[in-house]
């Protein structure tokens, strides 16, 4: 007799088992950069100015003993970022021990101006990444408009010492950026 005759379904599936994911078996690992960024809600502001005199001048003694009738129990684990938000000179003291008191509970303490609290925070996660991971492997950093050129850069420098190629844009199409020449 002839030749069975093959359903609809059946050919979809034999086209479907037929198609190879050439970006999988390509061994490139994608690295999106926007999965660090913090939520401006994750991050803790250490406003320096209501323990000021008038919000501008530090008197020490009354300084410290604001300072010991705060809870630090409520920056345990969080991104904390200290700042002033207004332009009274504050001693660089007073950062640092703002800073040290915060040492035993928050999980990250930055300095930095209100406006750049966020891309600081980001900064610090992309530096914190196990770059290790990427030892030996080709990697593409996920091309986002998102993501500030600070943040790739950051994480370039730290790729750099690890893989053994570094390309940019998605994984099907990469520009390539930095191959390492194989040693003999």
């Amino acid at each position: 007799m002839g030749h069975p005759i093959e359903t609809k379904q059946q050919t979809h599936l034999t086209i479907m088992e037929e198609i190879i994911n050439k970006v999988e078996q390509s061994g490139i690992l994608t690295l999106d950069l926007l999965s660090y960024k913090p939520e401006k809600k994750e991050i803790l502001a250490f406003d320096m100015v209501p323990y000021l005199f008038h919000g501008y001048l530090l008197q020490e003694k009354l300084f410290r003993a604001e300072m010991s009738l705060i809870d630090w129990q409520e920056y345990r684990g969080k991104e904390v970022v200290i700042y002033c938000s207004n332009d009274a000179i504050v001693p660089y003291w007073a950062y640092v021990f703002v800073s040290s008191l915060l040492q035993a509970h928050a999980a990250f303490i930055c300095f930095g101006p209100q406006a750049d609290h966020q891309l600081l925070i980001w900064t610090e996660r992309v530096k914190s990444i196990d770059y290790g991971l990427y030892k030996d492997q080709k990697v593409v950093l996920k091309a986002r408009s998102e993501v500030p050129e600070a943040i790739y850069v950051t994480a370039t420098t730290k790729l750099m010492e690890q893989v053994q190629s570094l390309m940019w844009g998605e994984a099907g199409s990469p520009i390539m950026i930095h191959k390492r020449k194989k040693t003999i």
